[in-house]
């Protein structure tokens, strides 16, 4: 006698654990993309920051009086963040004509891991 043949539907075992395994790997790769995408966001917004200080302090330097000597100053707009600028003669003019140098230098030190610090440099010419 032949035995009825049983229609059995489902998943056996091994295609049960290449599926959890499958979907565990894509989870990682997953959350690692995003938790180097929010890095990204972090570091992007305190390099857009250090930008708006840099600027800031550049208009002040280029809309006071001129000054003939060399000039330097530091500040510290925001915890974490420091700034600091120098206005150098530049050239052999005389007055009327001379020329100064002002550079502005801001340095984001946050500890948020991998970031670390950042930089923004600024650097014009302005005349008397």
């Amino acid at each position: 006698m032949r035995r009825p043949r049983s229609n059995q539907s489902g998943m056996t075992l091994i295609e049960v654990m290449l599926a959890v395994t499958f979907l565990a790997v894509s989870l990682v790769a997953l959350l690692s993309m995003l938790t180097r995408g929010s890095v990204s966001v972090v570091a992007g917004g305190s390099q857009s920051k250090a930008t708006a200080f840099a600027r800031q302090r550049m208009e002040q330097l280029k809309n006071q009086p001129f000054v003939p000597g060399p000039v330097a100053g530091t500040d510290t707009p925001e915890p974490g963040i420091t700034r600091t600028w120098t206005i150098a003669p530049t050239g052999a003019t005389v007055p009327p004509n001379r020329l100064a140098t002002i550079q502005v230098v801001v340095l984001v030190n946050r500890a948020t891991g991998t970031l670390g610090a950042q930089n923004i440099t600024l650097t014009t010419m302005r005349a008397e």
